[in-house]
């Protein structure tokens, strides 16, 4: 298929597809550390975009490290490539609760007045989902920076109980701490969804970025207490499975 008209399929600007493209060519070691990148006039043939758009690729190559440009020489791939720091999604409570102790936290709204749950909480959820809730929208972070941005509905009655903890860390430590003995259930779901503008803004990526989205829930003695909803850049996180944990 032609570049061009795969492009075509994406609201994406075509800068942004170009250095995915690029950057998966250095990934996958078609274009291996060291070498260097074909001309201009080459690629702007092979994909059917302008020397314009290439360079503004190239600029984003640059930012992370992959790529160095020299005037009169041409585009190399770097020889040594930084690594992305990843975070492993969670596929158990304890290793919600391991990532969440990895995490900072930035409030950046926190609302007054106690909510219900979502009318859907976009997963299967059977539970008891009464009572009322308290919204926090957060950032999460690690040394390289924003990792997550989440929006977390908590039972009321335990905010209050824990709101100095909560206020300063993520929430699944604490609910583990307090009440890990009685968690009756606790699920998650994995989608992968684009950034709409604030959790973009958040983390620091473009608008209709691929991210990880999680959904999760946990209940006490029957009832949810806790729904989260969190979004992870999807080039910062990786999965890992035993698959043949069930034999």
């Amino acid at each position: 298929m032609p570049a061009r008209k795969l492009f075509s399929r994406s609201p994406q600007p075509l800068y942004l597809q170009a250095a995915a493209l690029f950057r998966s060519h250095i990934q996958n070691r078609t274009w291996r550390p060291g070498q260097q990148i074909p001309p201009l006039e080459s690629l702007m043939d092979t994909y059917g975009i302008s020397r314009a758009t290439i360079r503004q690729a190239f600029g984003l190559l640059e930012e992370d490290g992959l790529i160095r440009r020299s005037r009169g020489s041409g585009t190399f791939v770097n020889a040594e490539l930084p690594e992305t720091p990843t975070l492993l999604i969670p596929k158990t409570w304890a290793e919600t609760v391991e990532l969440s102790n990895q995490l900072g936290t930035v409030s950046l709204v926190e609302s007054n007045a106690d909510s219900p749950l979502p009318d859907s909480l976009g997963m299967p959820c059977g539970a008891d989902r009464s009572g009322s809730f308290q919204y926090l929208r957060r950032i999460h972070t690690t040394e390289a920076g924003p990792f997550c941005y989440s929006e977390v509905f908590l039972d009321s009655g335990l905010f209050r109980k824990h709101r100095a903890r909560i206020q300063k860390s993520t929430v699944a430590p604490v609910l583990d701490q307090f009440y890990g003995a009685r968690i009756s259930e606790a699920r998650q779901v994995l989608n992968v969804i684009e950034a709409g503008q604030e959790s973009a803004e958040s983390l620091q990526i473009p608008v209709s970025s691929p991210v990880a989205e999680l959904r999760r829930y946990a209940c006490i003695d029957g009832r949810v207490v806790y729904f989260a909803r969190l979004e992870f850049p999807f080039r910062k996180v990786r999965m890992e499975f035993d698959l043949l944990t069930s034999r």
